[in-house]
């Protein structure tokens, strides 16, 4: 099980965030992405290669307002992989 913390970020200050613990063996990137979006009742944003890369490269992965289909009123959304230690 891994922790994974999602935030809401508007002019570089955390607005909402939520950590969620996941099986990475057993949960898609795209399952994990989607329960952080309803715990923080948002849109699901667009899933692209470049997110799942920088997630599996750099702990770390952001969505901006394009890659949202529906409007949004934050200026980045975070996902973060949290260190267990």
């Amino acid at each position: 099980m891994v922790k994974i913390w999602g935030k809401l970020l508007s002019n570089e200050r955390i607005i909402k965030s939520t950590t969620i613990e996941v099986d990475e063996k057993s949960t898609s990137f795209f399952e994990m992405l989607k329960n952080l979006a309803q715990k923080l009742n948002i849109p699901t944003p667009i899933l692209l290669d470049k997110h799942v890369y920088d997630f599996n490269l750099f702990n770390v992965c952001t969505f901006k307002p394009d890659d949202f289909v529906e409007s949004v009123v934050f200026d980045k959304f975070v996902l973060e992989h949290m260190d267990n230690n």
